[in-house]
């Protein structure tokens, strides 16, 4: 399979594996039996351009041990006007008329006004084919093929129950929309027993990652970046640098392929950008996820301190530990003074609803001690001071860090100063870089701390981060080599 070339590149995808795919048959399917059924070129044959072949070659890849398709789930986000329900109606006819037979597609969306959307592109380019209008039996909601027992419908979240289907393929709409997980798993569980079951959401960006999409988003971009090892899930997600300006036209073309193919014009995204606000621009014209509430940090800040630096085992280096018991996630962090910039590494861990492997986490932290010239473990003594003094009592340098005011609102300033003056360096993990812009300011008497606010998105990474930062800090002004303002006192 070709790689995608660099004008039209997805930001994030998952690297294929194979070079085996439907995508050029899905291709000549669509050239051959469908057609344009908007704008001046309506009736004209569908002809997908380079980079939408791409991609579906990269959504259709196959296995090359058995031959069945690599992906169950996909996701892919694009802006607006990039063809999204030409390619959705596409591969939903595709699945009805080349898929196993007795398949069952499904147009998915929020509701059922969203959900017709694809559905009805794909109606009319039944209804436009001599072939198609012959084989197919045409309904208000459904599409059928006797001949194959197949069958194409539209469901919705505002239906009261989709439980009992047997979807051999879902093209589902605009996922952001989705107010919780009980449709996709629905979708998605009630496909296991087909052949090549495939889920595929087509969606713009949300504004709340305490979403079923914006937990897919980042779980797609782990897969895309290696953290996550999942075969199964494909992503491909289009979207401009977080930090970037609204008529920055270099990333309008990056987040816009067909902008950067000139199918659509600079003229338009112009226009867009003068008459929208600002969020709506980078949201739907963009494909940028934009925060409910604001981010303790400023857009980028965190972004641009992505380094190859590492933890080395001869510097000394200080540990923050944020403990969970069930519901939150398990987090520690390494900081480590090189020259000025503080390198960090991390760990992190989902509790299963059985609980904490308390003794995974202890044994991890032994590790640590061995390995590395570990001067303090800070740690919050709310729900770690048994294991605490367990690991004092083998030697380890284990030190308070209560979640106190006095404690964290000028630890938070220590990070903050850091991460604004360049002086932080971190892998750029998925997951940990959503736990630390997920935290927000919450305002008391004598200063800002982090919490969560009103999300209910992860920050123990972030907590975890800010301990050790504070401590590393510290040792390094007393020892004169990083000088820190207290920026709580200023606010």
């Amino acid at each position: 399979m070709r790689p995608p070339k660099a004008k039209w590149k997805p930001t994030y995808f998952t690297p294929p594996q194979s070079s085996l795919t439907d995508g050029q048959d899905l291709t000549e399917f669509a050239e051959r039996y469908l057609s344009l059924t908007k704008g001046v070129r309506a009736g004209e044959p569908l002809v997908f351009t380079e980079w939408q072949q791409w991609l579906l070659n990269a959504l259709l890849e196959r296995r090359k041990d058995n031959g069945r398709l690599r992906y169950r789930r996909a996701l892919i986000g694009l802006p607006r006007k990039q063809g999204k329900s030409l390619m959705g109606s596409s591969l939903a006819l595709y699945g009805m008329l080349a898929g196993e037979a007795g398949a069952e597609v499904y147009s998915a969306a929020g509701d059922r006004r969203q959900a017709r959307i694809v559905f009805n592109e794909a109606k009319q380019q039944v209804v436009q084919s001599p072939l198609l209008s012959q084989t197919c039996k045409v309904y208000r909601d459904a599409i059928e093929v006797p001949a194959f027992s197949a069958v194409y419908r539209v469901v919705s979240a505002d239906a009261k129950r989709q439980a009992g289907l047997n979807p051999s393929m879902v093209i589902f709409d605009e996922l952001w929309v989705q107010p919780n997980e009980d449709l996709w798993d629905q979708l998605t569980l009630g496909s296991g027993a087909r052949l090549d079951p495939l889920v595929v959401a087509i969606t713009t960006a949300g504004y709340d990652k305490d979403t079923v999409c914006g937990r897919l988003y980042d779980y797609g971009k782990s897969c895309a970046s290696g953290e996550t090892k999942d075969p199964a899930f494909g992503f491909f997600w289009w979207e401009a640098e977080a930090d970037c300006k609204l008529h920055d036209k270099k990333q309008w073309r990056s987040s816009n392929p067909n902008l950067a193919e000139g199918l659509l014009s600079e003229e338009d995204m112009e226009s867009s950008a003068l008459q929208s606000t600002e969020a709506a621009f980078r949201r739907f014209r963009l494909n940028q996820w934009v925060r409910v509430e604001e981010s303790w940090l400023p857009p980028g800040a965190w972004e641009k301190l992505v380094s190859d630096k590492t933890i080395n085992e001869t510097d000394e280096c200080f540990v923050g530990v944020d403990m969970a018991l069930k519901h939150d996630s398990i987090a520690i962090v390494i900081a480590q003074v090189q020259e000025g910039t503080i390198v960090l590494d991390h760990k992190i861990w989902f509790p299963k609803d059985t609980g904490v492997d308390v003794h995974e986490i202890e044994d991890y932290l032994r590790t640590l001690h061995r390995n590395l010239n570990v001067i303090e473990i800070a740690y919050d003594p709310a729900y770690f001071q048994r294991s605490a003094e367990v690991l004092a009592d083998d030697g380890l340098p284990m030190v308070e860090f209560p979640q106190t005011g006095g404690r964290m609102i000028p630890a938070c300033g220590h990070t903050y100063e850091m991460i604004i003056n360049g002086k932080i360096a971190h892998d750029g993990s998925p997951t940990f870089t959503d736990q630390v812009l997920s935290a927000a300011q919450r305002m008391t008497d004598v200063g800002w701390r982090l919490s969560k606010g009103k999300s209910k998105r992860k920050i123990d990474a972030c907590i975890a981060m800010v301990m050790a930062v504070d401590r590393a800090t510290r040792r390094a002004e007393e020892q004169g080599t990083i000088q820190i303002v207290d920026i709580w006192e200023m606010q």
